[in-house]
C-alpha cells in the first residue's frame, strides 16, 4: 500500500473516507477536528440525537449496499449510540462509528465525559480501536470499512483524540476499492453442495426461508433461479423480507412469530414449513422471531443451513451446515441439484392458498367509520413503485408491513428494527433512506409510542428537505405492551397517552400535515404522498383495539388459564 502525507491527522481520515466511497455523515458535528476539514463532497448531516444518526447510517447502509457511517461527541453522545449500533449488529449491517474521545494526557484522571469507548460499545460492535496517533488514522479507516463490510458485516468504531486529528504530518492510505459488501464472496465445499443436492433429491416437500443475509449477498437472482429449478416455494424471515419477489408464483410469504394465527397472511408460509420434509435455512441466524421461538421449523425437521458465518450453523438446528456466501452457494446447487419441471401438488396446493388469501385481502370491507391499519397497508401496495422503500417502527407496524406489503420486484425494500427491536426506529430510518436512495419514495410507517422518540427528527427532515412521508398510526396507547399485558395479565397500568393531534405537531417542525379519522380521508391523503416536496406526516387516528396476527396472542388468554 502506497502512502502520501497529509497535513494533519483529520484531513488523511477525510481523504480515507472519500476514498471509500462515503457521502454522507450522520450525526453531530464531532469529532470536531474532523468536521473543520471534511471534504466538500462528504455531506454532514446532523441530528436530534445522536441514536438517531446511527440509524440512518444503518438504513443508509441498507438501502445503498456501502457502509453508512454516524458520529458523536465522546461520553453522552457515546451512550446515545448503543440502541442504534445494536440494531445494526443484531442485522449483520455495515455501519462505521466515529466517535471523538478523551486526550491520552488525561486518561483515568477523572477528565469530563471521559469513558472507555470500546469496551463501552464492545457489545454492539463487530470491532473497535482507539487511534492514537495521526499517523495511522487513515490505516484505521481503511481496517475498519474492510472489517465492516468483510465475511458477516456489522458496525465497527475508530474513536479519536483531538492530538490523532490535530497532529500531523499523516499519511493518507491508498485504498483500492469502495466499502461495499460482500467484499469477499467464499464459495462451499463441494462435497457439501453434492450432500445437500442428495438431499433435496429424496424429499418431497421442500422450503426455502430466505433470511437477511441473502439481502448482504444480494443473491436475488441466484434465489430466483435456485427456487425455479427445483420448483419449491420461497418463504422469508422478517429480516429477510423482499429477498424474493412476494408477486412471484413461488413465493410463500413471511414466517415467524409476527405472521402467526388465523388472518395472517404469513401463517401459509408458517404451516407449508410446518409440513415440509426438507427446510432450506440460507442467510439467517434462526431467531426467536423468525422461527416463533424455534418451532418453525421444529426442532426435529431435517434442515439445510446454509449461512456466511460458520458460528450460526447448528446454534438452533442440526442439519447440513454449509458455510459460504449465499449467491455463490446457490448457484452451486443449480448445478449440482437435479432440476425439476413442475412444482409438486403440495406446491401447488400452497400457491392456490395464496393467490386466494390476496383475494380476499383486496375485498377488505372499508366501509366502517372506523381505519382498519390494514388498509395502509393495501393502500402501499398499489402506491409502490419497484425500487420505492417502506421503513417501519417495532412492534405493531413492522408486522401488520411484512406481513401484508407486497413487493413485485426483489431487493431491501423494506427496512425494520428486526435485530433489536428498539422502537424510535422508523423515522430517522426512512431519512438515512431517502438520502441513499433520493429518486425512491420513501414511506414511513410508525405507531404514536415509536414516533414520540424521535419526533423532532422530522425537523431534521425539513431542514434537509428530505420529502418523505410518516404514516402515525394515532391509539393514543402504547399498543403492544396494553395488549400484552392484557392479555397475559388480564389488566394494564398505565399504557395510555393523552390525545395529540400529530399533523399539526408537524406544521410546526415546517413539515405537512394531514389528519385522516376515516378511509376515505386515508387514501386521500396517501395518495398526495406520492410526489413530495417537503416531508409529510398523515396523522391516522386508528382503534385502540386494533392488533396484528402475532404468536403473542395465539396463547391462551389470561382469563382462560385460571
Amino acid at each position: 500500500m502506497s502512502t502520501r502525507n497529509s497535513n494533519t491527522g483529520a484531513e488523511a481520515v477525510s481523504d480515507a473516507l472519500v476514498q471509500i466511497g462515503v457521502t454522507h455523515i450522520f450525526g453531530m458535528d464531532t469529532p470536531e477536528p474532523l468536521y473543520m476539514e471534511l471534504d466538500p463532497s462528504i455531506r454532514a448531516i446532523t441530528v436530534h440525537d445522536e441514536r438517531a444518526g446511527a440509524v440512518m447510517a444503518d438504513a443508509f447502509a441498507r438501502a445503498s449496499g456501502r457502509v453508512g457511517v454516524c458520529s458523536s461527541i465522546r461520553g453522552p453522545g457515546a451512550t446515545n449510540l448503543v440502541s442504534g449500533l445494536a440494531e445494526a449488529y443484531n442485522t449483520s449491517t455495515p455501519v462505521l462509528a466515529l466517535i471523538n474521545d478523551v486526550a491520552a494526557p488525561n486518561l483515568d484522571r477523572n477528565p469530563i465525559q471521559g469513558i472507555d469507548h470500546v469496551r463501552l460499545l464492545e457489545q454492539v460492535t463487530k470491532w473497535g480501536r482507539r487511534v492514537e496517533t495521526p499517523e495511522r488514522t487513515a490505516d484505521y479507516v481503511a481496517h475498519a470499512a474492510r472489517v465492516a463490510t468483510t465475511g458477516r458485516p456489522g458496525p465497527v468504531l475508530l474513536a479519536f483524540p483531538d492530538s490523532a486529528l490535530l497532529g500531523g504530518p499523516a499519511h493518507t492510505a491508498d485504498i483500492a476499492e469502495a466499502a461495499v459488501y460482500p467484499r469477499v464472496r467464499m464459495a462451499a465445499d463441494p462435497s457439501l453442495i453434492d450432500a445437500a443436492a442428495e438431499e433435496i433429491a429424496a424429499a418431497a416437500r421442500v422450503i426455502v426461508i430466505a433470511g437477511g443475509g441473502v439481502h448482504l449477498s444480494q443473491a436475488y437472482d441466484a434465489l430466483q433461479a435456485f427456487a425455479e429449478h427445483l420448483q419449491i416455494p420461497v418463504a422469508t424471515t422478517p429480516l429477510g423480507k423482499g429477498a424474493f419477489a412476494e408477486s412471484h408464483a413461488l413465493a410463500a410469504g413471511v414466517v415467524g412469530a409476527y405472521t402467526i394465527g388465523k388472518g395472517a397472511r404469513g401463517e401459509l408460509a408458517n404451516q407449508a414449513v410446518r409440513e415440509a420434509d426438507l427446510v432450506i435455512l440460507i442467510g439467517t441466524k434462526t431467531d426467536s422471531i423468525a422461527t416463533n421461538e424455534w418451532t418453525i421449523p421444529a426442532r426435529n425437521q431435517r434442515v439445510i443451513h446454509i449461512d456466511i458465518d460458520p458460528i450460526e450453523l447448528g446454534r438452533n438446528y442440526k442439519g447440513l451446515e454449509i458455510a459460504g456466501d449465499a449467491k455463490l452457494v446457490l448457484e452451486q446447487l443449480v448445478r449440482a441439484a437435479a432440476p425439476r419441471t413442475a412444482p409438486s401438488d403440495w406446491t401447488k396446493a400452497l400457491q392456490k392458498k395464496v393467490v386466494d388469501w390476496y383475494a380476499d385481502f383486496e375485498r377488505l370491507d372499508l366501509s366502517k367509520s372506523e381505519i382498519d391499519p390494514r388498509q395502509i397497508y393495501r393502500t402501499l401496495n398499489a402506491l409502490l413503485g419497484e425500487d420505492d422503500i417502506v421503513t417501519t417502527d417495532a412492534s405493531y407496524s413492522s408486522a401488520w408491513g411484512m406481513d401484508l406489503l407486497r413487493y413485485k420486484k426483489a431487493g431491501r425494500k423494506f427496512l425494520v428494527p428486526r435485530g433489536f427491536a428498539g422502537l424510535g426506529w422508523g423515522v430517522p430510518a426512512a431519512i438515512g433512506a431517502k438520502f441513499a436512495k433520493p429518486d425512491s419514495a420513501v414511506y414511513c410507517v410508525t405507531g404514536d409510542g415509536g414516533f414520540g422518540y424521535v419526533a423532532m427528527e422530522l425537523e431534521t427532515a425539513a431542514r434537509y428537505n428530505v420529502p418523505i412521508c410518516v404514516i402515525v398510526l394515532n391509539n393514543s396507547i402504547l399498543g403492544f405492551q396494553k395488549h400484552y399485558e392484557t392479555h397475559r395479565f388480564g389488566k394494564t397500568v398505565e399504557t395510555s397517552f393523552t390525545s395529540v393531534n400529530y399533523a399539526d405537531f408537524a406544521r410546526t417542525l415546517n413539515c405537512d400535515g394531514i389528519r385522516v379519522t376515516t378511509p376515505v380521508e386515508l387514501d386521500e391523503a396517501m395518495n398526495k404522498a406520492r410526489s413530495l416536496r417537503k416531508p409529510l406526516l398523515i396523522d391516522v387516528v386508528v382503534p385502540p383495539d386494533a392488533k396484528p396476527p402475532i404468536g403473542t396472542f395465539a396463547s391462551a388468554p389470561a382469563d382462560a388459564r385460571h
